[in-house]
C-alpha cells in the first residue's frame, strides 16, 4: 500500500484582505465578489482593524448586478478618506477565485491531532489523476514523463475551439494511460498497491468551455479503479485565447 500527502481540502471561499477604495460618500466600501456572510468579515483601515461596531453590511442601492447586492457601510463618515482599506470576507462558491466553484483546493492539511493528512486508496488515485492531468510535462526533472502539454496548448493561438478541446482530451487520455502503465510496472516489480489506488480504465474525458467565461475550460474525467469504484474528477483550465 502506498500513500501521499492529502492535498484536496474543503475551500472556505475566504477572500483575504482585498484592497478597496472608500466611496465618494466617505462611508461605504464595495468589494469585488458577492458577500456570502458578514459573520467572519474583517475591515482594515491603514492596516488597523476597524471595530465591527463601526460598520454594517447593507444592500447596495446602486447595484446593477443581481449577484453583487451588498456592500459595507460605516455608521459615520470616515474622517480620513485617504486611508487604504482592506477587507477579508467570505464569498459564494461560484465566485471564489481559489476553487472556482469546485469547493476544494490543493493544500496541505492536518488532522485534529496535528498530524499531516495522507491520501490512500481511491483518494490517492484521485490525487494522481490531478497530478497526471495538470502537471506540465518535463517540468519535473526527476519524473519528466509525468504530465501533459496542456499549458503549451492553452498558450497557442488556436482559432478553432473544437480542435483545441480535442487536443486537450487526447493529452489527458495519453497521460492517464501512462499512469496506468506505471502502476502496472510497480505491481510487476513486487510493489504492494491496493485495488483502490490503481487505475483500471478511463471511462470518459470531456473538455468544454465555461458558459459564463470563454477563457475558462472545464475538463471532466471519469475513471474506474481496480476496486470497481467509479471516480470523477473536474479541473478548470484557463486560456488567453479562444
Amino acid at each position: 500500500m502506498s500513500y501521499d500527502l492529502n492535498l484536496p481540502t474543503l475551500c472556505n471561499h475566504r477572500i483575504f484582505r482585498e484592497l478597496t477604495l472608500l466611496n465618494k460618500d466617505h462611508r461605504s466600501l464595495r468589494v469585488s465578489k458577492p458577500i456570502a456572510s458578514a459573520a467572519n468579515m474583517r475591515v482594515y483601515a491603514a492596516d488597523n482593524l476597524v471595530p465591527k461596531t463601526m460598520y454594517t453590511v447593507i444592500y447596495d442601492p446602486l447595484s446593477v448586478a443581481k449577484d453583487q447586492t451588498r456592500m459595507i457601510s460605516f455608521k459615520d463618515k470616515w474622517r480620513s478618506p485617504s486611508d487604504i482599506f482592506e477587507v477579508t470576507y467570505v464569498t459564494r462558491p461560484n465566485f471564489c477565485p481559489k476553487c472556482r466553484g469546485q469547493k476544494s483546493i490543493d493544500d496541505i492539511s492536518y488532522d485534529i491531532k496535528g498530524h499531516l493528512k495522507i491520501a490512500r486508496d481511491e483518494r490517492l488515485l484521485l490525487q494522481n489523476l490531478e497530478k497526471f492531468t495538470v502537471t506540465e510535462i518535463n517540468s519535473n526533472p526527476f519524473h519528466a514523463f509525468i504530465g501533459t502539454a496542456l499549458v503549451s496548448l492553452l498558450g497557442d493561438k488556436i482559432s478553432d475551439p473544437d480542435f483545441l478541446t480535442t487536443k486537450l482530451i487526447q493529452e489527458i487520455n495519453a497521460s492517464l494511460k501512462k499512469l496506468a502503465d506505471l502502476q502496472g510496472q510497480y505491481v510487476r516489480s513486487g510493489r504492494e498497491m491496493t485495488d483502490g489506488e490503481r487505475l483500471d480504465s478511463i471511462e470518459d474525458v470531456r473538455v468544454n468551455f465555461d458558459e459564463n467565461d470563454p477563457t475558462i475550460l472545464r475538463a471532466d474525467i471519469t475513471v474506474s479503479s481496480k476496486s470497481g469504484k467509479a471516480l470523477s474528477f473536474a479541473q478548470y483550465l484557463k486560456t488567453p485565447e479562444v
